[in-house]
């Protein structure tokens, strides 16, 4: 029986590409034939390897195909992370939180941040809208900017 099992390792070798995987598809295949053969006798057991080391083959790519194919349809129908209600809930906090430091800005840095962040205005079309200079807005943005973001460190 163990005559066939260099042979057994370059023909599962071919099939899984591995020569360790195709090592234990053979253990198993040669515990199955001694395990078969103690109830029944067979006539062929090179052919008996063979065809279990292929059917074991068979099956494991089966199990991982059904494995990956699982794991693709759990990503495929989960919730994306910023649509989940934790996240949802931080991000509305975030807001609240900088909306408060925001309405705690001098009045000029306030409009000018919300103009442009929030509202999405250019510089150039705030600096008309408050009658200001475009290296005014950008200060008084910077500032804003900068307040906004020590304050929420702090937080």
């Amino acid at each position: 029986m163990l005559q066939y099992y260099q042979e057994l390792v370059y023909y599962v070798q071919r099939m899984v590409g591995d020569k360790d995987r195709a090592k234990d598809v053979i253990q198993e295949a040669y515990s199955r034939l001694l395990y078969v053969n103690k109830s029944s006798n067979i006539d062929n057991e090179r052919a008996y390897l063979y065809k279990t080391s292929r059917n074991i083959v068979i099956d494991q790519s089966r199990k991982e195909k059904n494995s990956s194919e699982t794991l693709y349809e759990e990503e495929e129908h989960s919730i994306p992370q910023e649509e989940q209600p934790h996240e949802q809930v931080v991000q509305s906090n975030q807001y609240e939180q900088m909306m408060k430091i925001v309405q705690s800005l001098p009045p000029k840095c306030q409009q000018a941040f919300i103009l442009h962040v929030i509202e999405g205005y250019s510089r150039k079309e705030i600096s008309s809208k408050m009658g200001i200079s475009m290296a005014a807005v950008e200060k008084n943005i910077l500032r804003a900017s900068e307040k906004i973001k020590n304050k929420m460190n702090n937080y």
